[in-house]
């Protein structure tokens, strides 16, 4: 399997191996050795919780800087919906994108317009995967299901998200004002560090390449400086109320005018949703629009507002705003925006052949009935089950578990 490249990172001289991130990682990713965290990349599904929980900054998010821009001859911004909400109620869409053009990008894509395509999209796709058809907006959610939850990845729509959206739209506009590729850089304002790693793996198609992600609380300060409440924008375009939706928790529901669905954030809550679903226990939902962060992607890691506030200011500024992109059918079933199947991922095997991870199973449950069941990550695993895996897979040995070891020692 080629190796993953992954958003969140580790520096591993600031980190005394407390164990927090070992104890709050909802995919048991992370192992403590040595005094130092150790993040196991093939279960990692980027979705921040260590970043969060770290009081010493040694989990960090990897991501572009501002002045990778200046790489090209035209700069595009696509600005995560979820920008919108963060300058505060009375600063208007058309002022924040004024203000990106003065801190240096030569255009700003409206992902307005590709969030009413996604929309009209995603109403024929859930009727196409089986039920209920999953959201594939969030890629932290995405990851999760292909490696953790691979029976369910018939459950997930096809449509390409707003983002790969935008960038197909940009890529054929400056191909027929006769500019290379090369001449032309994309970078997506992010919400959360997740979607650093979505860009990664679609930016080997030339005709989606974004060419970074920048933070928006990168961009924030400089924004706040360049705002211009004075603008005229009685003639600037105005962007989809419907696309809006996109930013928080249940939106794309609303903008597909959708009724039986189960909106879901925080990705300890998307787990629970997820088993349900594995258990055939959410069968008569038709939609789940599943998020990694707390209220969608207005709780996203990378920004500044509270998420409250954020998802606040987004509905009054849905209600001020009366306009939504007419999308015609033609538009709709192009290929290119349908996605392509998704791929099972396994974590870790335990063992390449049938007969050896049978073996290695009987081994795991030996162990679990020894250990005391506490999960109280002195090994350096997050669980006693997490230990016994490790253990099997030759990544601990049995005497690191503090109560056996505490055990042996009295035998002895």
């Amino acid at each position: 399997m080629k190796e993953l490249f992954h958003s969140v990172g580790l520096i591993s001289e600031k980190c005394i191996g407390c164990t927090k991130c070992l104890m709050n990682c909802p995919v048991e990713a992370i192992r403590v050795k040595n005094g130092k965290a150790v993040i196991y990349n093939e279960k990692c599904i980027d979705c921040g919780e260590c970043i969060k929980v770290c009081p010493y900054g040694a989990h960090v998010s990897i991501k572009d800087s501002l002045e990778d821009i200046k790489k090209f001859n035209i700069k595009v911004a696509i600005p995560s919906v979820t920008l919108y909400s963060q300058l505060g109620q009375d600063v208007s869409p058309q002022m924040i994108n004024d203000a990106l053009l003065k801190i240096g990008f030569d255009e700003v894509f409206d992902i307005t317009y590709a969030c009413d395509i996604a929309s009209e999209v995603l109403k024929k796709d859930i009727e196409k995967v089986d039920k209920p058809a999953i959201s594939t907006l969030c890629p932290v959610v995405i990851r999760l299901i292909e490696t953790q939850y691979p029976t369910l990845i018939s459950h997930m729509v096809k449509m390409i998200t707003p983002i790969e959206i935008s960038a197909l739209m940009i890529r054929e506009k400056y191909e027929k004002l006769g500019y290379h590729n090369d001449e032309v850089g994309l970078f997506f304002l992010s919400p959360c560090p997740s979607w650093a790693t979505k860009v990664n793996s679609i930016s080997r198609n030339d005709n989606i390449r974004i060419d970074g992600v920048i933070s928006i609380d990168e961009v924030y300060p400089k924004l706040l400086k360049n705002i211009n409440k004075n603008i005229d924008i009685e003639n600037k375009p105005s962007i989809s109320s419907t696309g809006l939706m996109w930013a928080y928790s249940e939106g794309q529901s609303r903008a597909i005018g959708i009724d039986d669905y189960i909106a879901v954030d925080g990705i300890k809550n998307v787990i629970k949703v997820l088993n349900d679903v594995e258990n055939e226990r959410l069968s008569n939902v038709k939609f789940i629009e599943a998020y990694a962060c707390p209220s969608g992607c207005v709780g996203g890691l990378l920004l500044v507002e509270n998420p409250f506030n954020a998802e606040r200011i987004t509905k009054k500024l849905i209600d001020k705003i009366d306009f939504s992109y007419q999308i015609d059918d033609h538009v709709v079933l192009e290929s290119k925006f349908i996605g392509n199947n998704r791929k099972r991922e396994v974590s870790q095997k335990l063992a390449e052949d049938f007969e050896s991870a049978v073996k290695k199973i009987k081994m795991m449950n030996n162990i679990i009935n020894m250990l005391p069941g506490t999960d109280c990550g002195l090994c350096g695993s997050p669980s006693c089950k997490a230990f016994a895996e490790d253990v099997v897979k030759g990544l601990a040995n049995l005497e690191d578990c503090k109560f056996i070891n505490g055990g042996l020692k009295n035998e002895g």
